[in-house]
């Protein structure tokens, strides 16, 4: 079941999709009439985007299901990195992709009846305001001591809220997992492995602070909240130099490790998904979505973020067949190329076209990207972390991180100035739109 709905929830649509374009967050019901997303003023679903046409899609109701088409696109219509050519059937859980917009398709539900055995159901379930948008959503946290003030990020996973605290007054991160058929005894599972997640008291792993299912059946994950810049937002705007960029693949690497020693994988190690907290300089680790969900054998969870996730992740496995720590190694290496390029390491425009390049084409080198101002052993450390078959790669991330260590030694020790800055200019300043 969502945990957002319209306010207007007579739910007489079936889909709801959730929008992300620029500064604009908001939902959108499906109704019978034809929803024309774009830039242009014909378009009825209005996108500040300028990567999109001014009539770029159309989503249409055909009875009970949802279709998008591509009306003329200048750049395509693609759904869960697949690009359409004519129409695409939708479900729920897919993403859309227009442009620089992602849309999340979700199936509208009536809200759940009031429980006899409860009283005042309804009063522990508030619907507020959580942008200058106007988008309102079901807030199911109160019933836990929390108030969402703010939606950070919706993803094939769920939703990150910044919260409050009500009984002591701090900010805190809740993440609502989406359910995605998940047995009970699933969802049990992913909860305890949170619960033995929250006991590894690391300094670069994101606290979790609680977990559990709210009274609707979703799960929930309460984390510390960090303040600060991740790895992707430094890497664009060519913030990171040498040294910064590897003292953060080291810190993560440690971070990884105690992960593995526990017995779980992160699953999505990438730029955006590591973070370098404002006030301190210390380096976090977050987002353990997938980890939880693949501990709970959650049937359709996501591989991983296909730019950066190994080729495994999204080849077809046994259910018994869980990831190895190695697919983290893999991530690690993408991560490290980018924040030292400011680039990806494999780009395509589908799923397929990307794995195909990480199986068999040529990793371009830092070296070459930097032209010389890196040392070899930085392209030896990656492409040994980013071999296609898991087998060749580093066994850890204990080993990865003395490699990375080995190197650091050839460099100035990393001079944050903040965490927005770095004391000397980037490499990769003023290429950040590659």
């Amino acid at each position: 079941m969502a945990t957002y709905n319209l306010a207007q929830a007579g739910m007489s649509s079936q889909y709801v999709l959730v929008v992300s374009s620029g500064k604009l967050r908001r939902e959108v019901a499906v109704g019978e009439e034809p929803l024309v997303a774009g830039r242009g003023p014909t378009s009825n679903l209005r996108l500040p985007d300028d990567y999109c046409s001014r009539e770029h899609a159309r989503f249409v109701s055909r009875g009970s299901d949802l279709y998008v088409e591509d009306v003329g696109a200048r750049n395509g219509v693609f759904v869960n990195d697949e690009r359409v050519l004519l129409d695409k059937k939708l479900t729920d859980g897919d993403e859309v992709r227009l442009g620089r917009t992602q849309i999340i398709v979700r199936r509208a539900a009536a809200p759940p009846p009031p429980d006899p055995t409860t009283e005042g159901d309804l009063s522990d379930t508030a619907t507020k305001d959580l942008g200058p948008e106007g988008i309102q959503f079901v807030d199911p946290a109160v019933e836990l001591g929390f108030t969402l003030t703010r939606l950070v990020a919706v993803s094939g996973m769920g939703l990150l809220f910044e919260a409050k605290d009500v009984k002591s007054g701090h900010k805190v991160a809740f993440k609502i997992l989406r359910p995605d058929r998940a047995t009970e005894a699933n969802v049990a599972r992913a909860v305890e492995e949170a619960k033995s997640l929250s006991s590894i008291h690391h300094e670069n792993i994101v606290r979790i602070l609680s977990t559990g299912r709210m009274r609707n059946g979703e799960s929930f994950l309460v984390m510390k909240y960090v303040d600060g810049p991740t790895a992707t937002q430094l890497g664009k705007a060519g913030r990171l130099w040498i040294p910064e960029a590897l003292k953060i693949a080291s810190d993560t690497c440690s971070a990884l490790h105690a992960v593995h020693t526990r017995g779980m994988v992160h699953r999505d190690v990438k730029p955006s998904n590591v973070m370098i907290e404002e006030a301190t300089l210390r380096i976090v680790l977050i987002d353990f979505s997938l980890a939880l969900t693949e501990a709970g054998g959650l049937a359709s969870a996501p591989a991983g973020t296909i730019i950066f996730c190994a080729p495994e992740q999204v080849q077809p496995r046994a259910g018994d067949d869980a990831m190895q720590p190695v697919v983290d190694v893999y991530g690690l290496g993408g991560t490290l190329y980018f924040m030292l390029t400011g680039s990806h390491p494999f780009r395509g425009q589908s799923t397929m076209e990307i794995q195909e390049k990480k199986l068999s084409a040529p990793l371009p080198t830092v070296k070459t990207r930097l032209k010389g101002r890196a040392i070899p052993e930085l392209d030896g450390i990656i492409h040994h972390c980013m071999q296609p078959d898991p087998a060749n790669r580093p066994p850890s991330m204990m080993d990865v991180k003395k490699a990375i260590d080995r190197a650091r030694r050839r460099y100035p020790a990393p001079k944050f100035t903040d965490a927005n800055k770095s004391a000397t200019p980037s490499p990769v300043r003023g290429r950040a739109k590659r």
